[in-house]
């Protein structure tokens, strides 16, 4: 029987059968402003709430920023658990290259067999780092392997360009095509309005939606609308 882990998100676990799926990998791929981190904080907050460990790995966010958004939404809970069950740690693209192949194995290693929340947000200043394809595999891979035996993770890939398209551009092919999970979040426009959407572009090892769903993103984080059309 397949494990799987509330999302948090409201909306999100009819999506994909129940949960995600227990020591996966799942890349939420979108536009900036589209909803990802807020997607991944309510997956930690989930996490907290049932007394695990979550990790916030930043790219772009200094923990009092992080904090100070956490609180706007009412996730009190962040800064209850700050340096506890909540580790935020911030780095620049070139530091995490290092972070993804020498340090993270070390830290995970200390917690073998003990489940925790992973978020890395975003993934995009590593792809820029790593020009060379081949290395960017390797050490993805090798290091999305290592978070599957720690727990379950959720990586943010930035979309740039026409947010009307729904392509996957080939410049991320490689965390999508490694990843477990993949979902969409992007903002389409029409008669003067954007309305945000997430699909689910593929689940291993489950059953899952096929198709494109409205939600919204209110005081209160992410309310997705399973039964209502687009537009």
């Amino acid at each position: 029987m397949v494990d799987r882990i509330p999302s948090g998100v409201a909306g999100l676990d009819p999506l994909i059968n129940s949960g995600f799926i227990r020591n996966t990998v799942t890349s939420i791929y979108g536009s900036p402003g589209a909803g990802k981190s807020i997607l991944c904080a309510e997956f930690l907050l989930e996490g907290l709430k049932n007394g695990e460990k979550v990790f916030y790995i930043s790219l772009e966010q200094d923990v009092g920023s992080f904090l100070n958004e956490a609180d706007a939404l009412g996730f009190k809970e962040f800064r209850e658990n700050l340096n506890s069950n909540f580790v935020f740690s911030k780095m620049s693209g070139h530091d995490f290259k290092t972070f993804l192949s020498v340090d993270l194995p070390g830290i995970l290693k200390s917690r073998e067999g003990k489940h925790a929340r992973i978020v890395i947000d975003p993934l995009t200043p590593f792809l820029w780092e790593v020009k060379d394809v081949s290395l960017q595999r390797n050490v993805l891979d090798s290091t999305f392997s290592i978070l599957r035996s720690f727990g379950t993770t959720l990586v943010t890939i930035e979309k740039y360009g026409d947010i009307n398209k729904l392509e996957l551009s080939e410049d991320i092919a490689i965390p999508l095509y490694l990843s477990d999970t993949v979902i969409l979040l992007s903002m389409l426009y029409n008669q003067n309005f954007y309305q945000t959407t997430i699909s689910i572009i593929k689940m291993r090892f489950s059953s899952h939606s096929n198709g494109m769903h409205p939600f919204e993103i209110t005081n209160n984080g992410i309310q997705i609308f399973q039964d209502q059309p687009v537009f």
